[in-house]
């Protein structure tokens, strides 16, 4: 059984890299539910990655499937909104 499922773009920041990402979310989940989620204790599986260089800025790879370890990200923000969320629901993203 799958639960449906949305795609958010993200922007994830590690203490050496920069990676922009989709991460898929359940649909009409915010992100600080996926934050605080079990599924995600240990790993963010993100699909459609590049990743950079934090100093650098350089692109170091692109590939289409990567798992993040959690207690490596600094940061993590939305760089859009899954398709049918009101533009006001980004607060609740955070």
């Amino acid at each position: 059984m799958h639960a449906k499922k949305e795609k958010i773009r993200v922007e994830i920041y590690t203490t050496s890299h920069r990676i922009v990402a989709d991460l898929h979310i359940f649909a009409g989940a915010r992100l600080t539910d996926i934050m605080q989620s079990r599924e995600t204790a240990s790993f963010f599986a993100l699909t459609d990655v590049e990743v950079y260089d934090l100093n650098s800025g350089q692109e170091l790879f692109r590939t289409d499937f990567i798992d993040v370890n959690r207690s490596h990200i600094v940061m993590l923000r939305p760089l859009e909104m899954p398709p049918n969320r009101p533009k006001g629901d980004l607060q609740s993203a955070f």
